[in-house]
């Protein structure tokens, strides 16, 4: 007899198609999804709020959590998936619970903990957690699990010629303006090409980094991007650029995304994050570590041809193996 079809509600932030990247994957392998942004909306109000950790907003949370339920009061979930819950505490999953009594209820987080409101708190109120950190992975004893490569990286016709030497696409926080910056200006020094993509989510918050990041005295408001690219816009510009360049937050202590999706389109990369060097994929061919306080880049690096990690290795960042290890099968 078939396989009875599973049903997973999940609830995941808006950011630069991730969120359509992990629905994606469990519709890959037969589960019917309904998918759910984690936060009422997406305004700049609402996701302050939320990480300043404002008590009074949780009202207006917990009523979209019931506007939610009663949208599919007619259905049961065997899973109920919430990434980085920034938004949801234990009000917020007893609702969803009381809702869904046969479910299992799985927190992602793609994020460090330090980073989300009460963070190390909300792990106990899930049935399962797993995080992208591997730093946090052995912290808090959960398992390690880096958000998968897309589809669309996966099935990316691979260019012989490129575009761009490089490519950084990402929210302009931290040091990335002035790394970036410094990049950008070598490669132009060396006569290559370099494409930048700073994001925003609002002119606000541009202009309180304006008053309290000195590195933000190395951008201007005509470079900021207020809008996020899609997943197949990234993926366009990663496909027609030779390397991508990735910088890790400064609170971030586990890699980023990059390594992991950028697998599959045989991408060189440009990192300030020593953690790359833990990964089975990692190559010195492919890997430029650089220097957060004196970034160096060099012509070797770009002449040098990308050595390609075994299919066994490429697999297990796949969609396929995160929603199994996602689940625990």
């Amino acid at each position: 007899m078939a396989q009875a079809r599973k049903n997973i509600l999940i609830f995941c932030p808006a950011f630069f198609g991730y969120q359509n990247r992990i629905a994606q994957a469990f519709k890959d392998e037969g589960y019917s999804v309904d998918l759910y942004d984690e936060r009422p909306n997406n305004s700049f109000v609402c996701k302050t709020l939320l990480r300043l950790n404002f008590k009074p907003y949780k009202a207006v949370v917990q009523k979209y959590i019931k506007k939610v339920i009663e949208q599919n009061k007619n259905k049961q979930y065997d899973y109920v998936l919430v990434v980085k819950s920034e938004a949801f505490g234990e009000k917020e999953i007893e609702l969803l619970r009381n809702a869904y009594t046969n479910a299992e209820f799985i927190l992602y987080l793609w994020d460090s903990v330090v980073n989300i409101p009460d963070g190390e708190k909300k792990i106990a109120y899930y049935d399962r957690a797993l995080t992208f950190d591997p730093n946090d992975a052995e912290k808090y004893n959960i398992p390690f699990l880096p958000i998968p490569y897309g589809k669309e990286y996966s099935e990316a016709k691979q260019n012989d010629t490129f575009k761009y030497d490089v490519a950084f696409i990402g929210t302009a926080h931290s040091v990335r303006p002035r790394i970036v910056k410094s990049i950008k200006q070598q490669c132009e020094e060396m006569g290559r090409k370099c494409f930048t993509y700073f994001y925003s989510p609002h002119i606000l918050v541009y202009l309180l980094n304006k008053f309290t990041n000195r590195d933000y005295k190395y951008i201007s408001l005509r470079e900021i991007n207020f809008k996020g690219l899609t997943a197949n816009e990234v993926c366009e510009i990663y496909n027609s650029s030779k390397c991508v360049l990735d910088i890790e937050h400064p609170k971030q202590k586990g890699t980023t995304t990059r390594p992991v999706e950028l697998l599959p389109m045989k991408k060189k990369i440009i990192t300030t994050n020593k953690h790359v060097k833990d990964f089975d994929f990692y190559s010195e061919n492919n890997f430029l570590i650089i220097d957060r306080d004196n970034p160096q880049i060099s012509e070797e690096f770009f002449e040098s041809h990308y050595i390609e990690a075994s299919k066994e290795v490429v697999e297990k960042y796949s969609p396929k193996t995160f929603v199994e290890k996602c689940l625990g099968e």
